[in-house]
């Protein structure tokens, strides 16, 4: 146990505040008159500490920073030292005397914004802070404001952000995160009309239109967060709505005719301006782990950068004591940081690290042991910084999101497994939104009969690919009983405002049951197993209502469940079997034994993935969804798609075979796919409906025999997988532990 004795006034209750969560066992008491005691639970030297007269702020917050950064001290901190950082103001390029001249382990980089009152006394006690917590500045630079605006840099920093800005729509998810925020009375008691029946554009797109000035976008912008918040819950603030994506509603004041518009990032444009305005310059330092102990990276950002909003951020972070005036740093005219500009930024792990030195100091990824990492992992990590969205079955994400306080390594698995894409590569969006809207209202009024608890969106609306003709399918959790919203299984379907509705009830018992597997029993085939978990995998639909918090435990425990070991391994082995030398024609196997065995090799993998296999007409999507890129090339080759337009897909949909000759089911998803510009996909589906042997006149002769070698390898591949110990369970449809 140590203990910390403070002489000097201060507010026991702000202090303990303050340290919540610091160390074990921590208690704040007072010990006399004017004598506050701080213990701690482990080990650690006492000291004493006296309030300093003329303290910028209050007692209470200078205590519990001094203390924070006293406890967080690594013991071999004296070793990370910075020696001459602050000389970076003089030179404009610093480097630390022991760099080494490999790659670098950028673990992130301290950005002091544009306009920012940087001095040496500011460095000198970064230098100190991270030695503190076992890092080390390993290289700092001066970019001028010619450098910024001429090599884009402040469009690179903000890319995510600046993108949705440019070219943001909302998705499905977003619609309804949007829906949940605004449909509300006092919106329409605020702004004359229902959220859904306003206009959304992207920030530049609304000041492309004329409507507004950027100055007159960003003091709107900028004194509604001051005002409200970054994240509101306002109908009349800012509020985020997904990652990345803020929304906020303006109405001009001096147009009150004219109709309130929902903005997309409304405060980028003047950010951006911020960081490209004459005159200013930025100060950049990579940051390199040098200690034996160096913080986790989730600390750094928490305890030592703090967070976005300095009024929230903890005393002992960078942001929280520049506010406090305990850390020097401050606007051009000494005026404090606030929300809309904190003064100082830091990675949020190692994607955004390697986005951040690529930026500022012009590294490439693979001059960085994370890059190096990424690409041994088999991602390219020049591919992953130039897209900055990840799309996982139709939910978009911002790599830098799904990857805050991760480490190469994990960031690799989490990356892998997703879609990389832009920020408009949603497709059926507009479709799905659409109906979101429909299913917000439905969903109200099913919330109100007896019995029901949550209201899902499924099927394509609940993956953000709706086609044109799409039905609109919801699935009502409830308690069984007397009148109740139904009883299991119970469905109906019905036409609402020219969209084809599709009711499902399912009882709470009988969803409960679904995801723990309780009726392994009943997979006593693959196929079986893939429509259990199939089934289950509903239950990560988009969440509509949910009142009592069943839908998140549900859907987890869905996408946690796996295939039955010994069933995946048959269904595989058999996939395999079929494109084997000597198992086909004479020269190997031809095109109809390799279209069905890589459609059958799909449809196992799929099964596997915690969105599970549902329709053939997914299978492509949800190919690119998963990250399965090989498995889709495979796929596209046996099927011959290749890259066709809309008039190939039609001739191929004209060449099918009449009513009796055709499949019509795979003929209606061709048609759907064509109408929403799904090409290779739509051509898939129509391929797939005809009747006639053999994949037609574009064969040119048999399949190359390495077609069926890398269809074989796959199989290998997964069956290798399966075989490992994190495949096996003594309950075959038993989750496997809380996805993270």
């Amino acid at each position: 146990m140590s203990t910390v004795t403070i002489t000097g006034k201060l507010d026991i209750g702000r202090l303990a505040a303050g340290l919540v969560g610091a160390a074990d066992g921590l208690t704040v008491a007072a010990a006399g008159d004017g004598l506050t005691e701080v213990r701690t639970g482990g080990p650690g030297r006492d000291r004493a500490l006296t309030v300093p007269d003329g303290l910028a702020c209050d007692a209470s917050w200078w205590a519990a920073s001094v203390i924070r950064r006293e406890l967080r001290r690594v013991p071999d901190a004296d070793a990370c030292a910075s020696p001459g950082l602050e000389s970076v103001l003089r030179t404009g390029l610093w480097r630390h005397p022991d760099a080494s001249c490999g790659p670098v382990d950028a673990a992130g980089v301290v950005l002091f914004k544009p306009g920012m009152a940087v001095g040496t006394a500011t460095l000198r006690e970064l230098a100190r802070r991270l030695a503190d917590c076992g890092y080390r500045a390993e290289r700092a630079r001066v970019l001028e404001d010619e450098e910024i605006v001429g090599r884009g840099l402040a469009g690179d920093h903000y890319l995510p952000h600046a993108e949705l800005a440019r070219r943001g729509t909302l998705t499905a998810e977003e619609r309804i995160a949007f829906l949940r925020v605004y449909d509300r009375p006092e919106f329409r008691a605020r702004f004359g009309a229902r959220p859904q029946d306003l206009p959304v554009e992207c920030a530049y797109g609304l000041l492309a239109g004329g409507r507004l000035t950027v100055e007159r976008l960003e003091a709107w912008s900028t004194a509604s967060a001051e005002l409200r918040g970054l994240d509101s819950g306002a109908v009349d603030g800012p509020n985020e709505i997904g990652d990345c994506l803020f929304v906020n509603v303006y109405a001009d004041p001096a147009r009150p005719a004219e109709p309130p518009v929902l903005v997309i990032n409304p405060h980028m444009p003047g950010v951006l301006g911020q960081l490209e305005d004459t005159g200013h310059r930025a100060v950049a330092v990579l940051v390199s782990p040098a200690g034996a102990l160096a913080l986790p990276w989730a600390r750094m950002r928490r305890e030592f950068c703090g967070v976005t909003d300095p009024a929230r951020a903890l005393p002992g972070s960078l942001r929280g004591d520049a506010l406090a005036g305990l850390f020097p740093l401050s606007g051009p005219a000494g005026e404090p940081v606030r929300r809309t500009n904190n003064g100082v930024h830091l990675s949020n792990g190692a994607i955004e690290a390697l986005q951040d030195a690529r930026t500022w100091f012009g590294l490439r990824p693979d001059g960085t042991a994370a890059g190096q990492a990424l690409r041994a992992s088999g991602l390219d990590p020049d591919a992953v910084l130039a897209r900055p969205f990840l799309e996982r079955a139709g939910r978009r994400r911002a790599v830098a999101t799904l990857t805050d306080g991760l480490g190469a390594g994990e960031a690799a698995a989490a990356l892998a497994a997703a879609r990389l894409c832009e920020v408009d590569g949603f497709p059926g969006s507009a479709e799905s939104v659409r109906r979101v809207d429909l299913a917000w209202r439905l969903a109200g009024e099913l919330g109100r009969e007896s019995g029901a608890v949550a209201v899902l969106a499924t099927g394509s609306v609940g993956r953000n690919r709706a086609c044109p003709e799409s039905d609109l399918n919801l699935l009502v959790l409830h308690r069984t009983g007397p009148g109740a919203a139904g009883g299991p299984g119970a469905s109906r379907r019905t036409a609402v405002d020219g969209v084809e509705v599709s009711v499902e009830c399912l009882s709470l018992e009988a969803a409960e049951d679904l995801t723990l597997g309780s009726g392994a029993e009943a997979a006593g085939s693959f196929d079986a197993a893939s429509r259990r978990l199939g089934s289950a995998a509903r239950l990560g639909g988009l969440v509509l209502l949910d009142p009592e918090g069943h839908a998140p435990r549900l859907a987890a425990r869905a996408a946690a469940q796996r295939v039955p070991a010994g069933l995946l391994t048959e269904a595989l082995s058999a996939v395999r079997r079929r494109v084997e030398p000597g198992r086909g024609a004479a020269d190997g196997p031809g095109w109809d034994v390799l279209r069905s065995a890589s459609y059958e090799l799909a449809r196992v993998v799929l099964t596997t993935a915690p969105t599970r296999f549902h329709k053939a007409k997914w299978v492509p999507d949800d190919l690119r969804s998963a990250g399965r890129s090989q498995l889709w090339d495979v796929l596209r080759e046996a099927w011959q798609l290749g890259e066709p337009d809309e008039k190939e897909v039609r001739a191929a949909l004209g060449s099918v075979g009449g009513p009796a000759g055709a499949d019509q089911r795979a003929l209606a998803d061709a048609h759907g796919l064509l109408a929403a510009g799904r090409f290779a996909d739509a051509l898939f589906r129509a391929r797939a409906a005809t009747a006639v042997p053999g994949p037609g006149p574009r064969t040119g002769g048999a399949p190359p025999a390495a077609l069926a070698e890398r269809i074989a390898a796959l199989c290998t591949e997964e069956l290798d997988a399966a075989a490992r110990p994190a495949h096996s369970s003594s309950s075959p449809l038993s989750p496997q532990g809380s996805p993270r």
